[in-house]
This record gives structure tokens, C-alpha cells and sequence, in this order.
């Protein structure tokens, strides 16, 4: 684990896919100290199948973060991601059982991660942005209350937009969380989902005081498309504003991706109502623009139902985008 007192230090805030990338880049960038916060009100899949049995934080965004953390080219690393496609554990991964069963035997999610961590010897850490698992409740604009990551998170094009998101029962930001990012040089904010891996690990109490107290440089990985039933037509200028709405401090940096997406991948996620993210954001002086992104057409696989995105970030070309604000 990478411990060096000369270090950049640069803290990721989100989950999924879009933080792993960006950790998949970053772990190769020298002297810097990494440290990934994610989200405790994932309630999904068979993150929130472990959840309700075993009372414990959402282990799933801290699986994908420590796997991206990882030494490469292990069996341990393949292990952690190997998902389980029979009997009652059908749809599992291994490394939810893992981490749950680390949890039950050393009696907290935090020392369960560590000790994670070091079996996986990763480069940096992974913290959960509150010490309890929380969950997320969406007033849309026509009254209705959506409650729960996985019910905000389906894709639903007639839906009302979101007005409002927090959290059922105010939990507050943890300690380690809060010390990481004031002791940070540079704060990264997606890609992903805005409302339920951004935006949901702002919400805790006293996340919007530590953001404006911290002295690093806040930057955020522009989304590359927009999610039908979260941010359906949203332009570039509406993300950004609801991020500072909710972190209550402005962004310093914008990576906004200038690579036209190939036709095929372009009717794929129009099936699902969902376009690339309109760059409205014109002469913004905190905006760079470059090419980011990897096209990869994935077939779902029917163990694993939920549903992955073709255009990803590319996490080399991030790497080299982050690198800048990093030397």
C-alpha cells in the first residue's frame, strides 16, 4: 500500500464502472496516493442481497475499487470478480461473499476492507463514505418518492426528472472519509451515474462542510451519456450545476470527452432512450476538452443482469488527462 509522505494526494468520490476506470489508470501514475470513496447506499444485485441478510454497508462499489486497486495479472484479482452462475448463490461475486465474510469475522465493514486490501496488497485505500449503510430516497418533480439505489437507478424513460435526492436517515460523513479529503491535494468526481454514485456520496452530513474546507482541486470526469429515468436530456452545464448544488462548492476542472461515438453504439443506447451528454458549456475556461473514451461491445451476460455500458471511459487516456493536475 502506497504510504509515501511526498505523495499527491488524490481521493476518487463515486462507484461502479466509472470509478474503477479512472482507479485502473491512476494506479500507474507515480507518487501519487490514492484513496477511493464510494457509496453506502447501493442496494442492488448481489450487493443488496448481502445487504439485507447480513445488515452490513454495500460492499459491491469497495469490491470494484479494490479489484482496481489490485496487483494485475493475479489469481486473487480474478477471484475477486468471478461471479457465481448456479444454485443459491447464483449471481454472487466472489468477492461480495469475500468481503461479507471478512466483515462477520473481524466485526466492522472498515476492517473487513483492510483486511481485503491487504490480501490483494493493493495500491492505496478504500473507505466507505459513511460508517452505516444508508438509503437513498428521489422526490420527482410530480410528487413521486422513489426509495432505494436500485429503484432510482432503473432505466425509465416517461419517468419524472429528479427534484431532490437524500437520504431516508441522515448518516454522517466518516471520519476517515472526511480526513482523507481535507488532507487531499486533488478530489475526482465521477464518471457515473449522477445521482446514484456522485451525487449519493455527497449527501451524508458534513460532506458539504469538509468539501468547501478542503484545499484540493475538485475535478470532474464528465459523463459521457445521459441515464434514462435519472438525467434524461440533461446537457453538460445541467450535471455540472447539480453537483455544486449538492457538493456546495464549485468544480475547478471539467474533462469533457470530444470523441464522436461510432453509429452502432449510438442506436444501441437510443433503443434504451439515452444520447450522448450535449456540451453546452462553450468558453468555460475550467473545461478540457479531448478524446477519453473506448468503444467495447459487450454481450450481457445472464448471471450478472445488470445492465453495462458499450462507451466507457478509456482509463489510460484518463490517466494521461488526471496526469496533468498530478506532476
Amino acid at each position: 500500500m502506497t504510504n509515501a509522505g511526498s505523495s499527491k494526494k488524490v481521493v476518487t468520490m463515486g462507484g461502479g464502472t466509472g470509478t474503477f476506470t479512472v482507479l485502473s489508470g491512476l494506479r500507474h501514475i507515480k507518487n501519487i496516493s490514492l484513496t477511493a470513496i464510494v457509496s453506502s447506499s447501493d442496494d442492488g444485485g448481489s450487493t443488496g442481497r448481502l445487504r439485507d441478510a447480513y445488515g452490513i454497508l454495500p460492499l459491491g462499489d469497495a469490491r470494484q475499487a479494490l479489484v482496481a486497486l489490485a496487483e494485475e495479472n493475479t489469481v486473487l484479482r480474478d477471484l475477486f470478480t468471478y461471479r457465481f452462475s448456479k444454485g443459491d448463490i447464483a449471481g454472487h461475486s466472489l468477492g461480495n461473499l469475500f468481503l461479507t465474510a471478512l466483515t462477520d469475522l473481524l466485526g466492522s465493514e472498515a476492517s473487513g476492507i483492510e483486511a481485503a486490501s491487504h490480501i490483494l496488497r493493493i495500491n492505496g485505500k478504500v473507505l466507505s463514505v459513511s460508517e452505516k449503510a444508508s438509503t437513498l430516497s428521489a422526490k420527482l418533480s410530480d410528487g413521486t418518492i422513489l426509495k432505494g439505489e436500485h429503484a432510482i437507478d432503473t432505466r425509465s424513460v416517461e419517468r419524472a426528472p429528479i427534484e431532490e435526492l437524500s437520504l431516508t436517515e441522515k448518516e454522517q460523513v466518516s471520519f476517515s472519509a472526511r480526513t482523507a479529503l481535507l488532507e487531499a491535494d486533488v478530489i475526482i468526481f465521477g464518471p457515473g451515474d449522477l445521482y446514484t454514485s456522485t451525487i449519493a456520496t455527497l449527501l451524508p452530513s458534513g460532506m458539504s462542510e469538509t468539501l468547501k474546507k478542503t484545499k484540493a482541486r475538485i475535478i470532474y470526469v464528465m459523463n459521457l451519456f445521459t441515464k434514462a429515468g435519472q438525467t434524461n436530456g440533461y446537457t453538460a452545464s445541467r450535471h455540472i450545476d447539480e453537483i455544486e448544488r449538492y457538493a456546495g462548492r464549485p468544480i475547478d476542472t471539467i474533462l469533457l470527452n470530444t470523441e464522436i461515438f461510432p453509429e452502432i453504439a449510438l442506436k444501441r443506447y437510443a433503443i434504451e432512450g439515452e444520447s450522448p451528454v450535449k456540451d453546452d458549456l462553450k468558453d468555460d475556461p475550467r473545461v478540457i476538452r479531448q478524446d477519453l473514451v473506448s468503444v467495447s461491445f459487450v454481450e450481457p451476460v445472464p448471471e450478472d443482469p445488470v445492465p453495462r455500458s458499450l462507451v466507457r471511459h478509456d482509463s489510460q487516456k484518463l490517466a494521461i488527462a488526471l496526469g496533468a493536475f498530478l506532476g
